[in-house]
């Protein structure tokens, strides 16, 4: 069973490349669409942010923040039971190398070639998030909860 929800867990993180990140000032929260980009091997994720936005603030206050990746596109509204949500705990784990920065972007635009004037832009940061704990809902009752190994 638990195989199960972890190879769920793999599909959502691997085949989907937008998700919803949740941080906090310590007093308000703040959810933002975001691109990502994913280490599966460690459960790392990276985003593309500007320095000055409310997330990177935030994220530098207060590290800890949730993920949301969902299958909302093909499931809902007709068929909510099939729905899937993963709810990912990390933290915010500063890159201070600038050759990482640079390889790590050329994997982001690899992917997301549409980003890359955002990404050029000398206000964009990357942003990077080591996963801790992930929490899969199926439908509306069956959850599955699980610590990365990686983290």
């Amino acid at each position: 069973m638990s195989e199960n929800k972890l190879q769920l867990i793999d599909d959502l993180v691997l085949g989907k490349n937008i998700c919803v990140l949740g941080t906090s000032d310590g007093r308000n929260p703040h959810v933002s669409l975001m691109a990502f980009l994913v280490d599966h091997a460690t459960m790392k994720f990276y985003f593309l942010s500007r320095k000055n936005s409310h997330k990177s603030q935030n994220i530098k206050k207060c590290p800890h923040v949730s993920i949301l990746i969902d299958t909302r596109e093909e499931h809902l509204p007709d068929n909510r039971d099939k729905a899937m949500a993963l709810t990912i705990q990390g933290v915010y784990a500063p890159i201070n190398k600038p050759q990482t920065i640079k390889a790590i972007t050329k994997h982001f635009l690899a992917k997301y070639p549409d980003m890359e004037k955002f990404a050029s832009h000398p206000d964009t940061e990357l942003i990077r998030i080591k996963a801790k704990t992930g929490q899969l809902v199926c439908g509306l009752e069956d959850e599955f909860s699980t610590k990365f190994k990686n983290s």
